[in-house]
């Protein structure tokens, strides 16, 4: 895989006796700033509040309508967020400090969504939820996306080999009847093999398939299960030549961390069969980024979690994602009962805690890119 690294790839052509647990984190402190009068009942938000959140959805549009006192005011909350939630609500209750408190975090999240800014005249499909928290600031950010399609994929089925590479692991495989589901779910999002040939031949856009990189079995996982389906179609070749890859990550992490750093020096995809021919023309780049940034923003569950639905190959047959915002449940029997729940629009199981942090995480990106001066003018989240 190319690399493309916000900070130069070369620095790591020699293992630095690194300890990224160790990195200095600056942390804001809770301030003793509150007044009443200044919470934002002004805004008019698109659902009633649960009344044990305090925080209501926060995107683009309710963002640009507060006032300057409001902004302050949640400002203060993130701020504060640990000492005012119940954090056994959390996904992950021994981290309770929100990400991107830092400034020069924030700066290095920012130089991430602007590397996606870079294929903005392309078709982007985020796999996953890692990226999503950075493709939806490129959605805010001026000369930024103006769109993306996210892909609901959660597991993998492949894992690092010392002699293939990657090699799947045959129980983890999905089932047929499983896979015939998640196609119907591709095609419906026009994210199917034959959708994005289509593109390719008709626009001249390649398709960017974008998601956390580190081993790559997530993205082998996926193109398998592409590749297996473009093949039946008889479209294989003409899909290789469609798409490229982009992956997100941190050397930092895999050199230190990771427990397959000995098969694996620096983040790549390797190839599931079907595209192994086509491994010296497949497009791929990954981009590194600082460790601290990829703990905060894609090591936290927290920030994983809220993002979006959580989509095994063991729920493809039971839901389709934009209907069910699910979060991580293993458990088969809730979701069933969630479905039970279908004359609602949508479903969601996140807890109180949970939705305040994304809604907070939401407002700390679009204030940091407003005070930047790099926040759009106008923004639909909802078309």
């Amino acid at each position: 895989m190319h690399v493309n690294a916000i900070t130069p790839i070369s620095q790591y052509k020699y293992r630095y006796n690194v300890n990224p647990k160790s990195t200095n984190t600056q942390t804001l402190v809770a301030g003793n700033y509150y007044t009443s009068q200044i919470y934002p009942c002004a805004i008019s938000f698109r659902e009633n509040v649960n009344r044990r959140r305090t925080v209501p959805d926060i995107e683009f549009e309710e963002y640009k309508n507060m006032s300057a006192a409001q902004k302050k005011y949640y400002r203060m909350r993130y701020k504060q967020f640990k000492n005012r939630i119940n954090k056994n609500e959390l996904f992950d209750p021994s981290i309770v400090e929100l990400p991107l408190s830092s400034e020069k975090t924030m700066n290095d999240f920012i130089k991430v969504v602007e590397i996606y800014n870079k294929y903005k005249n392309s078709n982007i499909l985020c796999l996953g939820r890692s990226p999503k928290w950075f493709l939806n600031a490129a959605l805010w950010m001026k000369n930024g996306l103006k769109s993306y399609k996210f892909v609901a994929f959660s597991g993998y089925w492949y894992f690092p080999d010392s002699r293939e590479g990657m090699r799947p692991i045959q129980r983890l495989i999905p089932k047929k009847e499983d896979v015939i589901h998640y196609r119907k779910y591709l095609r419906s999002i026009k994210a199917d093999p034959k959708s994005i040939v289509h593109d390719y031949e008709t626009y001249g856009k390649k398709t960017v398939i974008t998601h956390y990189i580190c081993t790559g079995k997530g993205m082998t996982s996926f193109l398998d299960l592409l590749s297996n389906y473009a093949d039946e179609e008889g479209i294989l070749d003409k899909f290789a030549k469609s798409i490229k890859l982009v992956g997100i990550g941190s050397m930092d992490y895999l050199e230190e961390l990771n427990p397959y750093a000995e098969y694996i020096s620096v983040p790549e995809v390797v190839m599931p069969p079907k595209l192994r021919p086509y491994s010296g023309i497949l497009d791929t780049t990954f981009y590194n980024m600082p460790y601290q940034l990829f703990s905060e923003m894609l090591l936290n569950q927290n920030t994983n979690e809220c993002r979006s639905t959580y989509y095994p190959s063991s729920n493809w047959s039971l839901y389709k994602p934009n209907k069910f915002k699910t979060g991580l449940i293993k458990d088969l029997k809730k979701v069933e009962n969630l479905m039970k729940q279908s004359n609602k629009k949508t479903i969601s199981s996140f807890l109180p805690a949970m939705m305040d942090f994304r809604n907070l995480l939401n407002f700390r990106i679009l204030d940091a890119l407003n005070a930047r001066g790099l926040l759009k003018i106008a923004h639909r989240t909802k078309k």
